[in-house]
C-alpha cells in the first residue's frame, strides 16, 4: 500500500471511529478470529482483559480498545492480516505507560481496601487487597484499575495505594517485615498501650519492621507513616515463614479461629469473607495464596469425586452449585473445607461449620442438595500454576520480570 493509500484508510477509519460508525455486526472471519484470540490468551475475564473494537471497511479494520496481553494484540493483528485485511492496530496494552510513567506498581496503604468492578463507589465489590499487598496499576482516572497477586482486576480508590517504582516496590519486597497474625488489632502512635491509635491491621496484613522497642514492633507503611505494634499481634516475616506448620490439620483449625464473622460479598479478610474469600483468607494467613473465587479454584490441583467422602481427606475443598440436567455442565458457585467425618466449614450468612449427616443437630440438606465434587490443592502448593506461597509468586518478588 502506498503511503498516500494508507494516510487516505487512517483519515477514513478515525471519522469513521469519531462518528461511532463501527459495523452492527463483525464479518463471520472477524468475529472468528475475535474469539479464538480472545479464548487463548483471555479466557477468564477476571484475571484478564482483552476488549477490542473494530471498525471495517471492507478488507479493511481499525482496531482500538485495551488489553492485559500484548500477545494478544500481535496474534490478533497477525491472524486479520493473513485473512487478507488490512490492519491498523492501535489497540492499548495495559499497562499504559505513557499515562501512568514509571510508577506502574503499588502497596496497599489500609487494612483492607475494596476493589470494584469500575471506577465508582456505586460499583459492584469484586474483591479485596490487604496491607502491603503488592499490585499492579494498569490504568488510571480518578480510580486506579489494578491486579492482584491471585491475578484478579478490578478498581480501587487512590487513596489506597501507594505508587511505586518497579524498584521501590523491589526493595519493598525485599525488606524485613512483620506479618500481623492476629484477627485484628491497632498501630499506635507509640509504643505505649494508651497511646493514639494511627490504623487498624488484620491477619496477613504486612509492614515493613524497623525495630524493636519494649513489647513493641516499630514499623513502616508503604508511604512512609511510622508507628508501633504489639508483640503479640504480628510475627516477623522470616521467623514466621520458618514456624509455619501447613499441614490440612493447622490450616483447617485457622479456618476455626474465623468462626462467626460474616459473610461479606467480596470480603477477603479477618473482618468479613464471602466462601470463596474464607478459604483463601485461611490459606493467605499460611502464607498460600490460590486462586479468588470458587468457580477458579475447582480447576486447580486434583478433582475428587465424593461418593461415600471415603476418598476424601481433612483440608480438602468441596465445591457445591448446579448441573445441567441435559448436559451434565457444572455450574460452581460456592466452596468450603472438608474437616472429616461428613463435615465441613464455609462462609454462608458467616463462618460456620454443617455436616452432612442427616442425623446431626447441624445437618445442612440445601448445601447436601447441591455438593458437586471435591479438590485437593495443598499437595500442589508451588507445584502448579496459580498455586503458590507468597515467596513463590511473581508480584512478590525482589526481581520483578514483568
Amino acid at each position: 500500500m502506498t503511503r498516500m493509500k494508507y494516510l487516505h484508510l487512517l483519515a477514513f477509519l478515525l471519522i469513521a471511529t469519531a462518528m461511532n460508525a463501527q459495523s452492527p455486526a463483525l464479518p463471520e472471519a472477524v468475529a472468528s478470529i475475535h474469539e479464538s484470540v480472545k479464548a487463548s490468551y483471555a479466557p477468564d475475564g477476571r484475571v484478564a482483559m482483552f476488549l477490542p473494537s473494530y471498525t471495517v471497511d471492507g478488507q479493511h479494520i481499525m482496531i482500538c480498545g485495551k488489553t492485559t496481553s500484548r500477545n494478544a494484540s500481535v496474534e490478533l493483528e497477525k491472524q486479520l492480516k493473513e485473512k487478507g485485511y488490512t490492519v491498523i492496530n492501535c489497540m492499548k496494552v495495559l499497562p499504559d505507560e505513557a499515562q501512568l510513567g514509571e510508577e506502574i506498581w503499588g502497596i496497599v496503604k489500609n487494612s483492607v481496601c475494596n476493589i470494584r468492578s469500575a471506577a465508582d463507589y456505586g460499583a459492584e465489590n469484586v474483591t479485596q487487597g490487604l496491607m502491603g499487598m503488592p499490585v499492579r496499576i494498569l490504568e488510571k482516572n480518578r480510580w486506579l484499575h489494578i491486579q492482584t497477586p491471585d491475578g484478579y482486576l478490578g478498581w480501587v480508590e487512590n487513596a489506597a495505594i501507594q505508587r511505586v517504582t518497579k524498584s521501590a516496590l523491589e526493595a519493598w519486597n525485599s525488606a524485613t517485615k512483620v506479618v500481623v497474625t492476629a484477627l485484628w488489632g491497632q498501630v499506635l502512635t507509640a509504643p505505649d498501650n494508651q497511646s493514639a491509635a494511627m490504623g487498624d491491621v488484620v491477619a496477613g496484613n504486612r509492614l515493613k519492621l524497623i525495630g524493636k522497642k519494649g513489647k513493641f514492633f516499630h514499623v513502616e507503611y508503604a508511604d512512609g507513616r511510622k508507628g508501633f505494634l504489639p508483640l503479640s499481634l504480628a510475627m516477623e516475616q522470616n521467623k514466621w515463614r520458618k514456624q509455619l506448620d501447613n499441614s490440612a490439620a493447622a490450616i483447617l483449625k485457622t479456618g476455626q479461629s474465623l468462626i462467626g464473622i460474616p459473610y461479606i460479598w467480596a470480603g477477603l479478610s479477618s473482618k468479613g469473607a464471602d466462601c470463596s474469600g474464607f478459604v483463601r483468607s485461611t490459606l493467605f494467613m499460611h502464607d498460600i495464596i490460590i486462586p479468588r473465587d470458587a468457580s477458579q479454584m475447582c480447576h486447580k490441583g486434583q478433582r475428587l469425586e465424593i461418593g461415600d467422602f471415603s476418598t476424601l481427606q481433612p483440608g480438602d475443598l468441596l465445591f457445591f452449585g448446579s448441573r445441567n440436567k441435559e448436559t451434565g455442565k457444572e455450574r460452581v458457585s460456592h466452596v468450603g473445607f472438608y474437616l472429616g467425618n461428613k463435615r465441613f466449614i464455609h462462609s454462608l450468612g458467616n463462618v460456620h461449620e454443617n455436616s452432612f449427616d442427616p442425623q446431626s443437630e447441624d445437618y445442612d440438606a440445601y448445601n447436601w442438595g447441591r455438593l458437586l465434587f471435591a479438590g485437593r490443592v495443598l499437595p500442589f502448593i508451588n507445584k502448579e500454576d496459580g498455586l503458590s506461597t507468597t515467596d513463590k509468586n511473581p508480584f512478590y518478588s525482589i526481581h520483578l520480570e514483568f
